[in-house]
């Protein structure tokens, strides 16, 4: 067994329909307080009845909970994937997908329990829809879970979220094979999670963009739509492209480095500007480049998505002006790029480690202690505890 208790993945907006959806479930919970003792009759009011199926309380019942220890551990599993799933989906988007995941898994447990007057109640079924969703959207970002057997053996796990969402979908399976549909209804938990991983499947393939986490740390205001416009040009989100080689006789011969990267910067072509820039390293001439020129042209590249060529800059600047005013802001940059973009752990966290004791920027030594934690919850996977006495 075992709870979700956070994950590693930092949010770009702030979801304000996850916060809703959280409120109004807490304030339904203390509004059925009133019943006191006779809590069921609320449940009979807005649970759904299989035997009376009723098409409002599809959605009433997600909004249901039979006591504390139910809504704790529903809010709970909500808050830790819920902000990044509608992160991914935007808030209309993520509106309609915690409902309709909600109803999916209503409906499942309809379809195994129909002639049942036991009301079902409560968010798990739309929570299960979003946890696998968040699976589909963000596989390999790391969930930290408190888990524990027979409670002799308890510890804190750092799990990709692929494995943990996986792990937990088969132990509903499991459960459900060996318990039935006593006091838990894990028919809604299964039809829920298959909801929520086939539809996010489909609107991955479909119709949502890659996200830009290495723009969104850089704050360079290249924000990537969250919707495709099928059968457009220039669909899908810029990645990183591979260092070009200039071609002989495509480049003017007798023109200055450092002025034909900033002509062709001037001139908006970032491309080119780089192109410049390799034919000047394959000579062996940038130890010549201006440090100034080179951070523009590395910037260049970021804002344009070519991370790759971005990165070789960065690292030619750190190689030429190892202590020039610009190399804790190229570091930083570096460092997130193979973060981020190429998950090169091993070359980036010294590079942020560098920037979060040298960098003279406040917020960007916090934000190089932000993403070595990140890196590190990447890395971990298992620290076990000793239960106090």
């Amino acid at each position: 067994m075992f709870l979700p208790i956070g994950d590693d993945n930092p949010k770009e907006t702030t979801p304000f329909v996850h916060y809703g959806i959280m409120t109004v479930n807490v304030v339904v919970f203390f509004y059925s307080l009133q019943y006191g003792w006779h809590p069921e009759k609320f449940w009979l009011a807005w649970g759904l009845v299989p035997a009376e199926f009723d098409l409002t309380r599809l959605f009433t019942s997600m909004y249901v909970h039979g006591d504390f220890g139910h809504l704790f551990g529903n809010m709970l599993f909500l808050w830790v994937v819920g902000d990044n799933v509608e992160d991914r989906l935007g808030h209309a988007g993520y509106f309609a997908f915690y409902h309709l995941a909600g109803v999916a898994a209503c409906l499942t447990h309809v379809a195994f329990t129909g002639s049942s007057l036991v009301p079902l109640i409560g968010a798990s079924g739309a929570i299960s829809g979003v946890m696998g969703a968040y699976a589909v959207f963000f596989p390999r970002a790391k969930i930290k879970i408190w888990y524990w057997v027979f409670f002799f053996f308890m510890g804190v796990a750092y799990v990709s979220a692929k494995w943990a969402v996986g792990l937990w979908f088969l132990e509903q399976v499991l459960l459900r094979a060996v318990l039935g549909s006593r006091g838990v209804s894990y028919d809604a938990h299964i039809g829920g999670i298959v909801f929520g991983v086939a539809a996010a499947l489909v609107l991955q393939g479909m119709f949502l963009r890659k996200p830009d986490t290495v723009g969104r740390v850089f704050g360079t205001g290249r924000r990537q739509p969250r919707w495709r416009r099928t059968g457009r040009a220039g669909a899908e989100a810029p990645s990183a492209a591979r260092p070009v080689t200039p071609a002989a006789g495509e480049l003017q011969t007798d023109v200055d480095d450092n002025a034909a990267i900033t002509a062709s910067l001037e001139a908006g072509d970032p491309q080119l500007a780089y192109r410049y820039f390799t034919r000047a390293a394959a000579r062996a001439r940038w130890t010549f480049l201006d440090e100034s020129v080179a951070l523009r042209l590395a910037d260049a590249l970021v804002q344009a998505g070519s991370y790759g060529p971005a990165a070789r800059v960065y690292e030619v600047m750190l190689e030429t002006f190892p202590q020039g005013p610009d190399a804790p802001e190229a570091a930083f940059r570096l460092g997130v790029i193979l973060s981020r973009a190429f998950e090169d752990y091993d070359r980036a966290r010294p590079l942020l480690a560098r920037v979060h004791q040298a960098h003279g920027d406040a917020r960007r030594r916090q934000q190089a202690l932000d993403e070595m934690r990140r890196i590190d919850a990447h890395l971990r996977r298992v620290i076990p505890f000793r239960r106090s006495h």
